[in-house]
């Protein structure tokens, strides 16, 4: 993500860096926080809409309310003290349980779904995937080889 700083030099910002400035109080770090944030969080939220039939608009919708909630939440002392990646997770796959419920089917588990989707359709690596779980990347690889082996089997 390239973004002008306030001296006009192009400056290169990741997602927890521009969310480390909402948290201390940059509100024009909150544009560009949300312009990296929501296609990942609109992803997850359709791959989420995919198992229950709903549709993508309804998914983008609860996208959008779920990058709001955490913005407000990144923005909040509670908040600032949690491993982004870890807050961003558990606000969409709070909200995502909430509007598409379904339980996993199939011989995957609910924690492979998660590490599948936010691996594959989300386009997280293995540590960030990690940090949003809350395991470690040793027990994602070993989670996601049991969900593609399960794949394989059927």
């Amino acid at each position: 993500m390239n973004t002008v700083r306030g001296d006009g030099v192009l400056g290169h910002f990741t997602m927890c860096e521009l969310a480390w400035s909402v948290a201390a109080g940059d509100a024009a770090a909150m544009p560009a926080l949300l312009r990296q944030l929501y296609p990942q969080v609109s992803a997850y939220c359709r791959a989420r809409a995919r198992d229950t039939d709903d549709s993508f608009t309804d998914a983008d919708r609860l996208a959008l309310d779920v990058c709001h909630t955490i913005l407000a939440a990144v923005s909040s002392a509670a908040g600032a003290q949690q491993p982004f990646a870890h807050l961003a997770y558990a606000t969409a796959v709070d909200a995502a349980d909430a509007r598409f419920t379904r339980p996993v089917g199939g011989l995957r588990t609910r924690i492979q779904r998660e590490i599948l989707i936010l691996r594959t359709i989300v386009g997280l690596d293995l540590e960030l995937t990690a940090i949003a779980l809350g395991v470690s990347p040793r027990r994602v690889r070993a989670e996601q080889h049991a969900a593609l082996k399960s794949f394989r089997a059927a």
